[in-house]
C-alpha cells in the first residue's frame, strides 16, 4: 500500500522528470534517476534504442533530444499511484516540431514508473510510434490487401 508521503514524492518526482523531457532541460534528467536507472522505450522506431541502462547512459541518451526536436511542451499531466509502493502510471501529452523536418510532432504518452527513494528506478514510456516516424520524414503504408 502507498504512503501519502511516499505518493507526493514520487508524484513530484515525475512531475520534474515529465517537466525537464517537456522543457529539453537534459542537465537535470540524469539526476532524477537511480545510478542503475532504467528508461524503456519498447515501441521506439528503428535507430532509437528500446532499453538505456544507467544514468551515464540516459544522459548520453538525452544529450542529443534538443538538436532533434524542439521543446517537447508536455502537458495535460495525470499521475496515479498504484497499490505497490512507488509505482505510477502517467500519462501526458506533446506538442513540438522536428528540427531536421520542421513537421509537427504532436502524441499522446503513457508511462509505468518505479520510484525508489527519491529517484526513479525506472520509466517505461508508451507511445505510438507513427507521428514520430511521420515527423521525421517517414512514411507508414499499411499492407495492400
Amino acid at each position: 500500500m502507498t504512503t501519502a508521503a511516499g505518493t507526493d514524492v514520487g508524484r513530484a518526482l515525475i512531475v520534474s522528470y515529465l517537466d525537464a523531457v517537456g522543457t529539453l532541460d537534459v542537465a537535470a534528467i540524469p539526476g532524477l534517476f537511480h545510478v542503475d536507472g532504467v528508461l524503456d522505450i519498447p515501441y521506439a522506431p528503428e535507430g532509437i534504442p528500446r532499453t538505456i541502462r544507467g544514468r551515464a547512459a540516459i544522459a548520453e541518451f538525452y544529450a542529443g533530444l534538443p538538436d532533434l526536436v524542439t521543446p517537447m511542451n508536455f502537458a495535460s499531466y495525470r499521475i496515479d499511484a498504484l497499490d505497490v509502493e512507488g509505482e505510477y502510471v502517467a500519462e501526458h501529452t506533446s506538442d513540438a516540431s522536428v528540427r531536421t523536418t520542421g513537421l509537427p510532432y504532436r502524441n499522446d504518452y503513457i508511462a509505468r514508473i518505479t520510484v525508489r527513494g527519491d529517484r526513479i528506478a525506472r520509466f517505461a514510456e508508451f507511445f505510438d510510434p507513427i507521428p514520430l516516424v511521420v515527423a521525421l520524414g517517414g512514411t507508414v503504408t499499411p499492407p495492400s490487401a
